[in-house]
């Protein structure tokens, strides 16, 4: 995919950034108003993760089909090779689940599964190859085929000269889909114009003819003989 066809935006790389990425990514698809974008999206991205945790910590004994291995034995072999690094962050899975409760946990694979199957969408993670995007080897497809409308795009910067801590996530927003709610937003507001013109326009009407009716009333009233009832 070239890269001229999506819109790329940064998000902090402050351990959240997987997480911070679906959060723009969900926001941009409601077309909410940009005030206060910032603290939406990190309220958002507290509760996705929530949101993620919870699903690992429910479906542990799930078999991810494309894999036939469990959620549980994805975790194992995760803390197996924090032990073979020595990383000190977990040395089970309770404890790899409490860890990854904490907002500066960085996210991988094993959350990427659990994000697709509780949104129901797939995920698709790239990296960038001269003016191109190709697939980085991480992500999950819920469905079979691809479809740039629904599917969550994102960037992963790796293979690139950075440190292993360094690496980042950054979300990925097809310009098609963005025109495609320009277009419907502005229809929308159109609408909303037409509505309210319209409601203008008879409450104008309804105030002309209740004021003609009460002259008229009047004049009926002036005209009628002294005594007559």
């Amino acid at each position: 995919m070239k890269y001229e066809d999506f819109i790329h935006m940064s998000v902090p790389g402050d351990g959240a950034c997987f997480f911070h990425s679906l959060a723009q990514i969900l926001i941009l698809e409601k077309n909410e108003p940009r005030q206060k974008t910032k603290e939406k999206r990190n309220k958002l991205t507290r509760s996705l993760r929530k949101q993620c945790v919870d699903w690992l910590e429910n479906n542990l004994d799930y078999t991810i089909a494309q894999l036939g291995l469990t959620i549980r034995e994805e975790i194992e072999e995760a803390v197996r090779h924090c032990e073979r690094t020595d990383c000190k962050n977990y040395k089970d899975v309770n404890q790899y689940l409490k860890y990854m409760r904490k907002n500066k946990s960085y996210a991988g694979q094993i959350e990427i599964y659990a994000m697709s199957y509780s949104l129901g969408r797939s995920i698709r993670v790239f990296i960038k190859n001269k003016d191109k995007f190709q697939s980085s080897g991480l992500g999950f497809m819920i469905g079979l085929d691809p479809d740039i409308m629904d599917d969550i795009h994102i960037y992963h910067n790796i293979g690139e000269s950075v440190e292993e801590n360094q690496h980042h996530f950054e979300p990925l927003y097809p310009k098609v889909k963005a025109q495609n709610e320009t277009g419907r937003n502005k229809r929308k507001n159109t609408r909303k114009k037409t509505r309210k013109k319209t409601r203008k326009k008879t409450r104008k009407t309804r105030k002309k003819t209740r004021k003609k009716e009460r002259k008229k009333k009047k004049i009926t009233r002036l005209q009628k003989p002294r005594g007559f009832k």
